[in-house]
């Protein structure tokens, strides 16, 4: 069998797209209809896809940024209690750890979007780095005193490092195109996930904040597209666009201790809060993959009639919010 190793340009282009391009054809919208399944709990109007989540700290709250909208939707009645205009084109939505601010990127803007979580209420943006070409920045990551973002650029290759106190940014240069990027529970260990050349092998790089000149670095499977770490941060996982895979990665080594296969496009990825599973939301398979972290293993696939695309739980792990083109499904984890 031969292999073609994704280009530099064919995985930003599948970046761009996937952050995008999910306005039409493919599937049929469920226009606030139920899933007949049991699994489903409830189905909630969300606005022009793609359609990304965040879940506030003590799962209130989930954020559904859609293309120019943030719907904010109370978990306790599973409906959108606000609408807040946004960028159009949003690529990822974050929620501070305190809850009060949630942060939107943009494909094509240059600032960072801010919302009051609790009033729906849009603060002024903070600026990021602007050039000839603004624009292009994706996946964010907060710190756990709430003073400091990271946003990944991946065509530039770089992060802005935010101060959301003083409202400055600044640019860290990187080998890589970043994906995503996380963040240990002390704030000071950052995880950028991302490619290098024709990424037939991708990468997460590992630095410390204080020192970003400092870093180790895994090997994951091709073109890591979504970026997370297990509770007690001795696991990382990434999906793979290029697998389509799941690898699982031992963070004190850095060795790889399992790929799994899942659908195509896995562009959604949680892990529990008892970090036992994983879970994982392939868009062009329409699937929602359930992995045993203890096993990494398959335990389940959870077939859909549209496209998923991203996936946060609460943080009971027993409600699981899954964006579908026009909606986000409410399901529960024990029926899945």
């Amino acid at each position: 069998m031969t292999t073609i190793a994704p280009s530099r340009t064919s995985l930003a282009l599948s970046a761009v797209c996937l952050a995008g391009c999910m306005t039409g054809g493919g599937g049929h919208a469920p226009t606030g209809q139920p899933l007949a399944s049991p699994a489903v709990l409830a189905t909630i109007p969300a606005g022009v896809p793609p359609t990304l989540l965040a879940i506030s700290p003590d799962g209130s709250r989930v954020f559904a940024a859609s293309s120019a909208q943030l719907a904010i939707i109370d978990t306790a009645t599973n409906a959108a209690v606000a609408t807040v205009p946004i960028a159009p084109y949003s690529t990822a939505v974050t929620v501070t750890a305190d809850g009060t601010r949630v942060l939107v990127a943009s494909l094509r803007a240059s600032s960072l979007g801010i919302v009051d979580a609790a009033s729906g209420t849009r603060l002024p943006p903070l600026p990021l780095i602007v050039d000839i070409h603004p624009g292009g920045f994706g996946r964010i990551a907060v710190a756990p005193d709430g003073r400091h973002a990271y946003v990944t650029n991946q065509l530039k290759e770089y992060l802005a490092l935010v101060d959301l106190t003083a409202r400055e940014t600044r640019e860290m240069s990187l080998d890589l195109r970043p994906s995503d990027v996380a963040l240990g529970r002390d704030g000071r260990t950052l995880y950028v996930a991302g490619c290098k050349e024709f990424c037939t092998t991708g990468t997460v790089e590992v630095f410390d904040t204080a020192n970003p000149a400092t870093n180790r670095t895994f090997q994951v499977g091709p073109g890591p597209y979504r970026l997370a770490l297990s509770p007690d941060e001795t696991r990382a996982y990434t999906t793979n666009l290029g697998g389509p895979s799941l690898s699982v990665v031992d963070v004190a080594s850095g060795a790889t201790l399992a790929t799994v296969p899942v659908g195509v496009e896995p562009t959604g990825l949680a892990v529990s809060p008892d970090g036992k599973r994983i879970y994982v939301a392939n868009q062009g398979q329409r699937t929602l993959t359930v992995v045993d972290a203890t096993t990494n293993t398959v335990t389940s696939t959870f077939a859909l009639p549209y496209e998923p695309r991203e996936v946060v739980l609460a943080p009971d792990g027993r409600r699981a919010y899954l964006s579908v083109r026009d909606a986000v499904l409410v399901l529960d984890t024990k029926r899945l």
